[in-house]
Parts: structure tokens; sequence; C-alpha cells
């Protein structure tokens, strides 16, 4: 499922002219094929892609996990047919594909934060 986000609140930063959110529903299960060892999978895709891509954090007891995608539509048009195609590609090698998400364990959990 996709869906295009636009800006509601007018706290919301604004985007730059000619760039557009898109936010991208994936199977729990494929999300790691997504990501890749050490990020390395996403960060080709950032690089192929030229677009901004984030996975958000699961949220507890759903079946998808959600990424925002932006920029130039011809980049997030790119990064969404490279998304789709590693999970086509890789779908028949998760068990459980839409599985729910578990709730975080703050002690052992790590996140990961650019500056720009």
């Amino acid at each position: 499922m996709i869906l295009k986000l636009g800006i509601d609140d007018e706290n919301d930063e604004p985007k730059k002219p000619n760039e557009i959110t898109i936010l991208v529903l994936v199977p729990n299960g494929l999300i790691s094929m997504i990501i890749g060892t050490k990020g390395r999978q996403i960060s080709n895709l950032i690089r192929d892609s030229k677009a901004n891509i984030v996975v958000n954090q699961p949220i507890y007891k759903m079946l998808h996990r959600t990424i925002n995608i932006s920029g130039k539509p011809a980049n997030v048009a790119e990064a969404i047919k490279n998304i789709y195609n590693i999970m086509e590609e890789r779908y028949y090698e998760v068990s459980k594909v839409e599985m729910e998400c578990r709730p975080l364990n703050v002690n052992t959990t790590q996140t990961h934060v650019n500056f720009n």
C-alpha cells in the first residue's frame, strides 16, 4: 500500500518545490530485506534512487512497518520500484511475512540518528 503525504499542520517543515513524500507499508517479515545487513541494502537504495528513505519503528501488534520516501517524484518512484523488486525477489525466503510486532525492549533496542 502506498499513501501520498502532504503538509497538514502549519508548523510542519515545508517541502522543497517539486518534492513529494510517500508512505509505503511493508510486511514485518520483509523489512530486514529492505534494511539489509548493517544497513547496506537501504544505503544502496538511497544512493541509487537519490531519495530520502526512512524506515519507521515498529508499532506493537501491527503486521506492517512504514517507510517514508521523499524527494523528487522520479527519485521516489525509483525507490518504490527498487523496494518492491526486493520484496518480490525475497518473499519466499521468509517463513512468516506478516507477523505482529513485539513490544520494544528499551534495554536492548539501539537506534541510529543522522543529523544533516
